[in-house]
């Protein structure tokens, strides 16, 4: 061990608003500060629309649907959208992942949790679009569009499928975009895996019942890679745009309000009519698919926890079963949460906003993947082995040995100079003056001298 500095890889904000009147209070406050500019970069013009233009944002585990979420409100920020995030699992994370600055630039912001948008909340979906369009059409709340995230084991049809067979959400909104975020490195092999399995088809239909395709992460392969996938997609949609990108950013003009979905055009790709589709399409979803999610309070240790991700992530062949890890977690010798985002063996972490004074410091981890349930006590158990349960044993000025190589003799006297510093449980400094880090309050790091 030694000293280390943890850096914040991608910067990412949490809270999330789960209620749609949150924004009715906000507006109540504003009506009281005459005099004051409430337009957060809003134009003062609003010139309502007929029907609301949608665009859904589809994409499979891992793909960077909620970093381009951030990176369109960021970017519209002359519009006033609404935007409803499904999301499915045990332990709710994306709402932690929207960025708080971003959120405030939405007009509505609406979580579905409890289960696939394509399937199981469809209705609440019906609802909450229903809501949205009896305060649009009465002039509750100027709109100029809506955004849904969806779950990445979603497939998009039966979203878009709602759009066209309930005639309240028909006369309020149309569908104006399909995107569909494509991992240029991970991307064959989960369209792959329908080959041998049709149960496996979910990221097929993602990009076949797209209007445009964001080719993703085109950083990350080679242009043999990046060729493959392309003609992989083209095989699936023909018609489908692709917009190679990297962190998902690519020109507005070709996202938002574009006009460029066709229920036609997709049903003749897919060589299906439109009464065949409203009638009788089902959700094509992976079954094999599950996840274990855990929630406590308490600090974690940062150096067993990352201990803990290397036994399932640092090795490819029990990696590919994590298709998703994501969390907001409570570090030990930190104010800041810390956030990460895993996709089979790659890591994005770091830290984040501080904690809110008042905020309660629950910890959030979910697992999604292949062979998740069969691991549940040995993921719930281990990732509560990384809190810290008892007070470090040393105070500051206390004398200490302190393990300074691999060897068995490698110990040199040392005190205790600081602790938790960096997440570390102490900084050390040594006889000779060097300063060194024990990341845990172990025999096998630090002891009594």
């Amino acid at each position: 061990f030694g000293s280390s500095h943890l850096s914040a890889s991608r910067q990412f904000g949490s809270r999330f608003s789960e209620a749609m009147d949150a924004m009715d209070k906000r507006r109540k406050t504003d009506e009281g500060h005459e005099g004051h500019d409430h337009s957060h970069g809003y134009s003062n013009t609003y010139a309502r629309p007929s029907r609301l233009p949608v665009t859904v944002l589809t994409g499979y585990l891992g793909a960077g649907k909620t970093t381009l979420l951030n990176y369109i409100l960021r970017e519209q920020h002359d519009k006033k959208l609404a935007v409803i995030e499904n999301e499915i699992g045990e332990v709710s994370i994306d709402d932690a992942l929207v960025e708080q600055k971003h959120q405030d630039m939405a007009e509505e912001l609406v979580l579905l949790d409890n289960g696939c948008i394509c399937c199981t909340v469809r209705g609440d979906l019906i609802q909450t679009l229903h809501n949205i369009g009896k305060r649009f059409t009465t002039g509750q709340v100027q709109l100029d569009g809506v955004l849904i995230e969806l779950t990445g084991m979603a497939d998009p049809a039966p979203v878009v499928q709602t759009f066209f067979v309930d005639p309240e959400v028909q006369r309020t909104f149309m569908v104006d975009n399909v995107v569909a975020l494509v991992d240029a490195l991970h991307g064959l092999e989960k369209l792959d895996e329908s080959k041998g399995d049709v149960s496996k088809g979910t990221a097929c239909a993602q990009i076949a019942f797209c209007s445009t395709v964001l080719l993703n992460k085109i950083d990350l392969v080679d242009q043999m890679q990046l060729e493959k996938v392309k003609k992989r997609i083209k095989e699936l949609n023909g018609a489908a745009e692709i917009i190679p990108c990297q962190q998902a950013k690519a020109p507005m003009g070709k996202l938002f309000n574009v006009g460029c979905f066709n229920l036609d055009k997709v049903l003749e790709e897919q060589y299906m009519d439109e009464s065949e589709f409203r009638q009788f399409y089902t959700p094509k979803m992976d079954k094999s698919v599950s996840n274990v999610g855990v929630r406590c309070e308490g600090k974690v240790m940062m150096f067993a926890f990352q201990q803990f991700l290397d036994r399932y992530l640092d090795q490819e062949e029990t990696a590919k079963d994590f298709l998703r890890v994501k969390a907001v977690l409570n570090i030990a010798g930190s104010d800041r949460k810390f956030v990460l985002q895993c996709v089979h063996m790659l890591r994005n972490q770091g830290f984040t906003e501080p904690w809110g004074q008042t905020e309660k410091r629950e910890n959030r981890i979910i697992f999604i993947g292949r062979g998740m349930q069969p691991r549940r006590q040995e993921l719930t158990e281990g990732f509560k082995s990384c809190l810290q349960t008892t007070p470090l044993r040393f105070p500051v000025g206390t004398a200490v040995m302190a393990k300074t190589g691999a060897g068995p003799h490698d110990w040199e006297r040392g005190v205790v100079v600081r602790q938790w510093d960096e997440c570390n449980a102490y900084r050390l400094k040594l006889q000779g003056g060097d300063e060194v880090h024990a990341p845990m309050d172990l025999d096998c790091f630090v002891t009594k001298a």
